[in-house]
């Protein structure tokens, strides 16, 4: 006989059940935190640092494989405007930004100046 055939055969052990899983409870979710102006701010200068990187890369490679100084030159061009549009709207997107938070800080003294304004032109 073979050893399979001579071993003793093991008995067959019942598998306990799984415990029960326990769901998981679903990740509450965070309050939404707002962004501070200066966290909004931070994060144009990203997006606008990196979409100006990766123009440039793209710009340079392009004006490489153009056989034509003026296609060369006509690439550059379209590249100096499009970063100067993109530029200035991130500017104009940073001081919206900053306008707002000025007039958010400022919010509280400015009704208690026009109060203490008004008090003293009724006098």
């Amino acid at each position: 006989m073979t050893e399979a055939t001579t071993a003793p055969k093991a008995k067959k052990t019942v598998k306990a059940k799984p415990a029960a899983k326990k769901k998981a409870a679903a990740p509450k979710a965070a309050p939404k935190k707002t962004q501070t102006p200066i966290e909004l701010a931070q994060g144009i200068i990203t997006e606008l640092t990196r979409a100006n990187f990766e123009e440039t890369v793209e710009t340079a490679k392009a004006v490489l494989k153009s056989g034509d100084i003026r296609a060369a030159l006509e690439l550059q061009n379209e590249f100096i405007r499009a970063s100067l549009k993109r530029n200035l709207d991130a500017a104009r997107e940073i001081n919206e930004i900053a306008v707002s938070a000025v007039r958010e800080a400022s919010a509280p003294y400015t009704a208690k100046f026009t109060d203490a304004f008004e008090k003293f032109r009724a006098a």
